[in-house]
């Protein structure tokens, strides 16, 4: 069989397959592989107390801690607030576990006091292990309570680890709460007297000129081109710092995606160069140039006192307010289009910032730049003036600030306290947490069921062998029918022919079961040649054709056994006879008289005749094309009631095709536990491209349970048997004993018949053979019952022992078949 039949075969069996299995069936299943079952369930409930036995009891203690956040806002509303609300706390709860907090957390306990099972100390890291996977940081939903549990072996470790944590973790984030805020005021203590510095140059500066110059007093233009120059200045110098620090992620960010591989970034200038972008920027030029105006207005000017512009025009610079946020927002979209395949959310509003803020840069450098124009056409000495009172009055401002900012940082640095606070401390665990007993062993029983149960389908499912008749319906499609199944048996050394349960005791239950097969054949009236094969050697084929024979012949039907496997014929060595030199082949080869191939096999039985298979031929198929087989076939169909063929299986003989070709009806052998379900589809399959006559399935060695007629079939064996013994018991002294063919047990079985099949391949067709396989007293026993090989006439059905005149018989043989010319 080549692969592509092999690959069609198996995807009919999952074909057949599909409709799933029955309840029923899992339940035969789960009897039929009933030790994997056990062995999966043991072997995982093993493990499970193996695993307790192993492993060491871990002790589990918790602290619950209250954790204020570290970044809060610096102003004076929030510190002096009275209820502080919730706040995300993920950045803190990652520092408990961090290896400063745990290595600080150590350092502050004496490792030598701790002890594991083995006695070695704490103090040896190896011993001591990664104490960072035995710690478990949990937030209570919606507040600012965290539970730090600790797991260890040994229980007092495991507590005092977890209060050393909380108070490890609290000098950890006051630390880092007040670094910051000391930073913060170390920094602006810095920038005072440097500001301080710049102030009194500015002021010296100021001094010295109205002392040198003549200039007693400015114009009010002057002055104001000079505060709007300032306003301005002071307002560029943030959107600068802003737009470089946008520029640097920008191109960080663009550097990194060129590392990565990734093409087709796009530049700011080509990004600024779209479209779209373009009118978008332009026309937010024009909202800012205006609303740059409007604040000027409204604006408190360095050194003057509040417009009342502002109030006048806040419709207006709301309006303008709410059209710059539209255009940023098209912005934002439009950026985000064109940079989808590489850039992320912060990216995109980086780009976008970075473009907004040039715009706003250039609008207060066109503004700037129009004062000071308007400034330069004043006289030089008002200008240098109202320069040098500007610079006094910006850092009189800055000093301002910084003043106020220094007073506030120091008033929040002390405010830092502790930022943990412990709601419950740690105690000593009474009980292990770990291994819960109960629950592995809960979860053993359960999933050793689970792995049992799989083990059972797993060993169900690679056994490709055909088990019940469900199966064989199954594969088949319920397209061929099932004409009977026989129990599996066992032989008797005391029967002098084996497996001839019909012959050895026609009224035990295995005879009934071939009678059965018989009386179906006997109501076929329109047929009288059939064939019965099987899917592979050693599947009873020949048992049953020879106990379905001389079931007919009981019939008074005259039947003719044909031995049509001409590669390892059975027949002979089934009756304990001598091979005989010439049979089949001879006769359709080289014209041997059909009466020297046809014998008696059964003395007690003279209507039925068995012809042999005689020499082994080179081409088998050959035989049962030639016109003389056909021939000859025709014409004993005329001399016989029923003519049996034993043919041989598909997958040693191609020749089944074609003696199928001259039959009336085909009976396929399936051995339970045997024959597998690819062999089966396969022999299926090609009888029904060669348009073989199929006419039934007969289940061979069948074991209670494997057939839905016969499921407690041992039992009623049993009971039949012993009616029958009852009704024996009365009528003569002799008591009937049970069947010769007891129910086999199954264990074992399909070992002795791999044996068996081994046997038979090395075994050949001569008188050794015979004598071992059914033992030398057996065969002596009957060669001197029988004598030798009993020849018979077709036409008058008497052998030479009841013929007066063996040669009346002979030429009336030859005459007949020289009638039809095959002579």
């Amino acid at each position: 069989m080549n692969e592509n039949t092999e690959t069609q075969t198996g995807q009919n069996i999952y074909d057949n397959n599909d409709e799933g299995i029955s309840l029923s069936e899992l339940l035969k299943i789960f009897k039929h592989h009933f030790k994997w079952f056990l062995f999966g369930f043991f072997l995982v409930v093993g493990m499970a107390v193996v695993y307790l036995q192993l492993a060491i009891p871990q002790y589990e203690s918790g602290v619950s801690v209250l954790v204020d956040p570290i970044q809060k806002s610096s102003s004076i509303e929030n510190l002096l607030e009275s209820s502080a609300s919730s706040t995300k706390i993920a950045t803190e709860v990652e520092l408990i576990t961090s290896r400063k907090n745990i290595e600080f957390a150590l350092s502050t306990l004496d490792l030598d006091s701790y002890k594991n099972a083995e006695g070695d100390s704490y103090s040896n890291r190896e011993v001591l292990g990664n104490v960072k996977d035995r710690i478990v940081v949990s937030t209570v939903k919606d507040t600012n309570i965290v539970k730090i549990v600790v797991t260890d072996a040994s229980p007092m470790f495991a507590r005092d680890l977890a209060n050393a944590l909380a108070s490890s973790y609290d000098g950890l984030l006051t630390g880092i709460a007040k670094n910051s805020k000391t930073a913060q005021r170390e920094f602006i203590d810095a920038q005072i007297p440097i500001n301080q510095k710049m102030l009194v140059l500015a002021s010296d500066a100021l001094g010295d000129f109205r002392e040198n110059s003549d200039i007693i007093q400015l114009t009010d233009k002057s002055t104001l081109l000079v505060n709007e120059i300032s306003y301005y200045k002071l307002r560029l110098e943030p959107l600068k710092l802003q737009m470089q620090e946008a520029s640097v992620f920008i191109q960080n960010y663009n550097q990194g995606l060129v590392n990565a591989g990734i093409k087709g970034i796009l530049t700011l200038d080509e990004l600024g160069n779209d479209v779209k972008i373009k009118a978008k920027l332009k026309e937010l030029n024009g909202w800012k140039t205006e609303l740059t105006m409007y604040e000027s207005l409204s604006s408190p000017q360095i050194g003057t006192s509040a417009t009342s512009l502002s109030s006048n025009n806040s419709s207006r610079v709301y309006f303008l307010n709410s059209a710059i946020e539209q255009i940023t927002k098209d912005l934002l979209d439009r950026v985000s289009v064109l940079t989808s395949a590489y850039a992320n959310e912060s990216n995109t509003q980086s780009i976008v910032q970075l473009l907004t803020t040039e715009v706003a840069i250039q609008v207060l450098e066109e503004r700037g730049a129009q004062f000071t124009n308007e400034l330069s056409q004043l006289p030089v000495l008002e200008r240098q003036l109202s320069e040098l009172q500007r610079d006094v009055q910006i850092y009189e401002t800055i000093d301002l600030k910084l003043r106020d900012m220094l007073e506030e940082v120091k008033l929040v640095e002390a405010a830092v306290t502790g930022n943990v606070t412990v709601v419950d401390q740690a105690n000593i665990p009474l009980n292990p947490v770990s291994p819960n007993k109960l629950l592995i062993l809960a979860v053993a029983l359960l999933l050793g069921c689970a792995v049992g149960l799989l083990f059972a389908l797993g060993i169900e499912a690679s056994d490709q062998t055909i088990r019940n008749e469900a199966q064989i319906k199954k594969l088949v499609k319920n397209a061929i029918p099932l004409l009977g199944w026989l129990p599996l048996m066992k032989v008797s050394p005391k029967d002098k022919y084996p497996m001839f349960s019909v012959f050895n005791d026609p009224l035990s239950f295995e005879a009934e079961r071939f009678k059965l097969i018989s009386n179906m054949l006997y109501n076929k009236h329109d047929m009288k040649v059939f064939s019965i094969t099987s899917c592979s050697m050693a599947e009873g084929k020949s048992t049953i054709v020879a106990n379905v024979a001389l079931s007919l012949a009981q019939m008074g039907k005259k039947v003719l056994i044909i031995d049509g496997d001409l590669r390892l014929p059975s027949m002979e060595r089934f009756f304990l006879l001598k091979h005989s030199e010439s049979g089949l082949v001879d006769y359709v080869i080289n014209s041997v008289p059909l009466e020297r191939s046809i014998v008696q096999p059964l003395d007690s039985v003279p209507n039925l005749h068995l012809l042999s298979s005689g020499s082994t031929p080179l081409v088998p198929a050959a035989i049962f094309s030639n016109p003389n087989y056909i021939e000859t076939l025709k014409h004993l169909k005329t001399l016989y009631d029923f003519i049996i063929i034993d043919a041989p299986p598909l997958d040693s003989a191609s020749e089944l095709l074609t003696i199928s070709k001259n039959i009336d009806g085909l009976i396929i052998t399936v051995r339970a536990g045997v024959t597998s379900k690819l062999s089966l589809i396969d022999l299926v399959d090609n009888l029904k491209t060669g348009n073989a006559p199929i006419l039934g399935i007969v289940f061979n060695g069948c074991s209670a349970g494997t057939t839905n007629s016969g499921y407690h079939y041992g039992n009623y064996y049993n009971s039949y048997a012993y009616r029958y013994n009852s009704y024996q018991n009365n009528n003569s002294k002799k008591g009937l004993k049970l069947s010769n063919y007891k129910i086999q047990n199954s264990s074992g079985y399909r070992k002795k018949y791999r044996q068996n099949i081994r046997q038979r391949d090395n075994q050949k067709l001569d008188l050794s053979d015979t004598v071992l396989a059914f033992g030398p007293q057996s065969y002596c026993h009957s060669l001197h019952e029988w004598g030798d090989v009993q020849h018979f006439n077709p036409v008058t059905g008497i052998g030479p022992q009841h013929n007066a005149d063996f040669k009346d018989g002979l030429e009336a043989i030859e005459n007949d078949l020289e009638s039809i010319g095959k002579l």
